[in-house]
């Protein structure tokens, strides 16, 4: 398993949640999203789980991948949710 923690730098809108949801659906891993301050997980490949809680300025996350391209997933997605 590998793990990733990210403080999101802006709002995400939701098509870029879309475009996330895109991109961790081409991994056979599975990728979560913990939100703890809320104390919640997500699945990064389930659009309606990610258009559940705004992801806000400020907002720490942390990307768990689990899987045989556990380490290119993680890598793509804490790209994805760093640079934007």
């Amino acid at each position: 398993m590998r793990v990733h923690e990210i403080t999101i730098a802006t709002d995400f809108q939701p098509e870029y949640l879309q475009l996330i949801v895109q991109k961790a659906s081409h991994f056979s891993s599975d990728i979560r999203i913990k939100f703890e301050k809320e104390n919640i997980q997500l699945d990064a490949k389930s659009i309606l789980g990610m258009m559940l809680l705004p992801i806000r300025q400020g907002t720490i996350i942390t990307i768990q991948t689990k899987g045989s391209d556990e380490e290119e997933a993680i890598e793509a997605m804490s790209s994805l949710l760093e640079k934007h």
